[in-house]
């Protein structure tokens, strides 16, 4: 079974390493900043409280070059 990518139908803030303020679930539940964190492994996917869904985060970094100007 593969995990479901939500990440376009939740709302969060800026990460703290291994911790995401999640802000707003996919079931529409909003959290206060920090209220609702998710952890970066998957065994500890944190579950909302309003829908049970457990979400969990990964790091995606992405690296740009400058195009020429």
């Amino acid at each position: 079974m593969t995990d479901k990518n939500v990440t376009d139908k939740v709302e969060f803030d800026y990460s703290d390493d291994e911790l995401l303020p999640l802000t707003k679930c996919v079931c529409g539940q909003e959290f206060d900043y920090w209220q609702h964190t998710l952890s970066v492994y998957r065994d500890d996917a944190r579950e909302c409280p309003k829908c049970g869904r457990k979400l969990y985060w990964v790091h995606n970094p992405q690296i740009f070059e400058v195009d020429g100007e």
